[in-house]
């Protein structure tokens, strides 16, 4: 599936989709103070490990006064859990003359006003509203009027019980005192990048059967602030469930495989792994229309047009950004072109799309957000630019690959993986899903290839040198061959000119001669000359850690 048509969009006519929350406080505007003092007990008592499911109720022909309207359809549902709703259809995602709207009732039977949402775009001629996170609420009913527009049909209520595990219970708001720089759940090699705090898929309990899309990675060039929209009227322990919701809506509902958010902020500050593939990684989301490929997608949770973005979600954002964006070499304080626009490399949802998100408040905040991460990135000078993606391991370590597109390639040693990692980047942890999705290609020794040409080179320290024939590579005790990098990877290592087989280490005098992958020191001069046939060969010197890796034989 194409990964860049996924993003929320605004419904070019009216789409007005609300839905009141009416178990909840009339003022929706939250204070700092009040987020941070919010209850420590979850809404509902998550004892029980209970998966998430979809209910799909289809809209029918309204009767009465809504008839009336002109092709009004309605549906109505029962609500269960800490719940997440949608309507989705078949049809063009920016449907004409469609308007769409819910309300919600609470146990005793009162109604909340109609409301309303805005469209997601869909895949394989889907469309579909963005979820709204309802809470806890006893019914839900959706209408739509309009429903006889051009080419839509089969207009359909999804509503999302999140479920629940044993460990939302356990979910707290961070210490008011906490680091910008925390608890990393990073562990490439050759050290943790210096990460905030991030909480895993894993910790808010996505199924990952449903994860069906498969993980790519782009060039980010700029970051992309949402929000959720929805409920905010939730504690620490309901975080996990509203995600649940969303990502069961994204992936299942609207049919994108996955949420579609990188990342996600809860209002207590608290930051969640959102798309599969990798968080160190530049993983594409589905968060904006025509910008996934270069942005990476931040959204804090909440409706924060009606209630007042909390400072802590707000500090969670800069310390995020100041460390992703500084790990991909992205200036905050710098512009981008993207899509023929030139925008700051932070900028909201609505900078580019007819749309709300990511609400006035949080939208407002947009300058301080940049000039904070900005100073922040002060801090990560040592893991500036490093972040590229070519070289991932999986969770917990192991083996390291080079990545090549959608292929992985495991390093066969220290030596070459150093070799590379000056100028391909750092070591960056991948998901699993991630780790398997990638084809197994041929393993990375000391040769790669120019996937342009085929020419095929012999790389050291940043460098590669030209092999001109396959019997300079057999004298490097290689095959007539190597890896195939990106047309990108190739132009980061420097073009070091010819490969001779007459080498040197770059801190020691001996002369080698490389013979079958095996170096064989030159005792003289007089005894290069006779090997060459009295002509000085070429005499390349190559990194203290390349030379070692080649066994030591007897004299030449």
């Amino acid at each position: 599936m194409s990964t860049d048509i996924h993003p929320p969009v605004a419904v070019a006519a009216t789409l007005a989709l609300v839905a009141a929350l009416v178990a909840l406080p009339v003022s929706a505007v939250q204070s700092s103070t009040a987020a941070a003092a919010a209850p420590a007990e979850a809404s509902q008592p998550a004892a029980e490990d209970r998966e998430a499911g979809v209910t799909h109720v289809d809209l029918a022909p309204g009767q009465g006064l809504a008839a009336a309207a002109g092709g009004t359809s309605i549906a109505s549902a029962v609500v269960t859990g800490f719940a997440t709703v949608g309507v989705t259809w078949h049809g063009p995602s920016e449907p004409s003359g469609l308007a769409i709207e819910v309300r919600t009732a609470d146990a005793d039977g009162s109604w909340s006003p109609w409301t309303a949402l805005e469209a997601e775009a869909g895949i394989g001629g889907n469309g579909g509203t963005e979820p709204l996170v309802v809470g806890d609420v006893a019914r839900v009913e959706a209408r739509a009027t309009g429903a006889g527009a051009a080419g839509v049909s089969d207009l359909t209520l999804a509503v999302v019980d999140p479920g629940s595990k044993p460990a939302d219970a356990e979910v707290t708001a961070p210490p008011a005192a906490s680091t910008p720089r925390g608890k990393s759940v990073s562990t490439g090699w050759p050290g943790t990048t210096g990460a905030p705090a991030i909480h895993s898929r894993a910790e808010w309990g996505a199924d990952e059967s449903i994860m069906t899309w498969p993980p790519a990675q782009g060039d980010i060039k700029a970051a992309v602030i949402h929000h959720t929209a929805g409920t905010n009227d939730y504690t620490p322990q309901d975080v996990p469930a509203i995600l649940r919701g969303i990502y069961t809506y994204h992936s299942q509902s609207l049919n994108w495989g996955d949420i579609g958010y990188n990342f996600l902020v809860d209002k207590y500050g608290n930051v969640w792994e959102g798309r599969a593939g990798g968080i160190e990684l530049e993983t594409i989301g589905a968060h904006v229309s025509g910008y996934n490929t270069n942005t990476v997608g931040v959204s804090v949770m909440g409706n924060t047009s009606t209630a007042t973005v909390t400072n802590e979600a707000v500090n969670a954002v800069v310390n995020l950004l100041a460390w992703k964006l500084s790990l991909h070499g992205v200036d905050a304080a710098a512009t981008t072109t993207l899509n023929g626009n030139t925008l700051p490399t932070i900028f909201g949802h609505r900078d580019v799309a007819s749309t709300e998100c990511p609400g006035n408040t949080l939208w407002s905040r947009q300058g301080e957000i940049r000039s904070r991460v900005d100073a922040g990135q002060a801090s990560y000078g040592s893991i500036w630019g490093q972040g590229t993606g070519a070289f991932v391991t999986g969770p917990g370590g192991g083996d390291i690959y080079l990545v090549s597109g959608t292929t992985k390639n495991r390093v066969t040693s220290m030596e070459v993986l150093t070799s590379l990692s000056s100028r391909l980047g750092r070591v960056s942890d991948a998901s699993t899903t991630y780790v398997n999705y990638l084809t197994t290609g041929a393993e990375l020794g000391w040769f790669v290839r120019d996937p342009r040409d085929g020419a095929i080179s012999l790389v050291d320290a940043g460098n590669r040198y030209h092999a001109p024939s396959c019997a300079m590579i057999a004298a490097f005790g290689s095959a007539c061959g190597g890896v195939d990098l990106t047309a990108g990877q190739w132009q980061l290592l420097s073009d070091g000119g010819g490969l001779s087989d007459a080498v040197k280490s770059t801190d020691a005098s001996t002369v080698y001669v490389m013979r079958d992958g095996v170096r064989r020191p030159v005792t003289s001069w007089a005894r290069l000359l006779e090997l060459y046939g009295g002509t000085a060969p070429k005499i390349l010197p190559l990194s203290p850690s390349t030379i070692s890796a080649f066994p030591l034989g007897a004299a030449a």
